[in-house]
């Protein structure tokens, strides 16, 4: 459910030659990175070198944590967050999802029972009415980056991914009452 960076021109790939190869400028982190050819996500406004590095970052948190659901949450909901793509229907519902993730996650104690229903359906009677919230400038001073800082234990990710995802969260402060106010419509 990962959606991308929104708006207008700054939402285009910006490319320029550094050092005699070129360099893109993710569109949802700001990332530079050497350019590279990849898959991208539907609608998930990332560069390819942006989605390569979340790929690399997923599957070393896979190998490396003993308990992998919080920090697999985390990357994912901090991702997703960080790159929320353009207003549509799909980037509207997976901002507001993971959004919601990072709350149950990094503000009630990591309430793990509660994302699946939270997420996977809304209450009998009840209608969750999702909307587009902007985009913070910056969405966070950390990046993927920050966050697969090379070689280093589980212990030592698991307090960078953290970080990353609280700073991602805090980001998005003036939006924190309406993703609360989704997760008691929800809950």
């Amino acid at each position: 459910m990962i959606a991308p960076h929104g708006g207008g021109a700054t939402a285009l790939y910006a490319s320029r030659p550094a050092r005699g190869r070129e360099e893109t400028t993710c569109r949802g982190c700001g990332l530079v990175l050497p350019a590279r050819p990849g898959p991208e996500h539907a609608f998930v406004g990332a560069s390819a070198a942006c989605w390569e590095r979340y790929g690399r970052l997923s599957r070393a948190m896979a190998f490396e944590h003993r308990s992998p659901s919080r920090m697999r949450r985390l990357i994912e909901d901090a991702y997703a967050v960080q790159h929320p793509g353009v207003r549509q229907r799909r980037s509207v519902q997976s901002v507001a999802i993971h959004l919601m993730g990072l709350c149950v996650l990094l503000e009630r104690d990591g309430e793990q029972r509660r994302i699946a229903p939270v997420l996977g359906r809304t209450p009998p009677g009840r209608r969750l009415v999702l909307r587009w919230l902007e985009p913070p400038q910056p969405n966070g001073t950390l990046t993927i980056a920050d966050a697969l800082d090379g070689e280093i234990g589980d212990e030592l990710r698991s307090e960078l991914v953290e970080a990353w995802a609280r700073n991602v969260w805090d980001a998005w402060a003036e939006h924190h009452a309406t993703v609360r106010g989704w997760l008691g419509s929800a809950a």
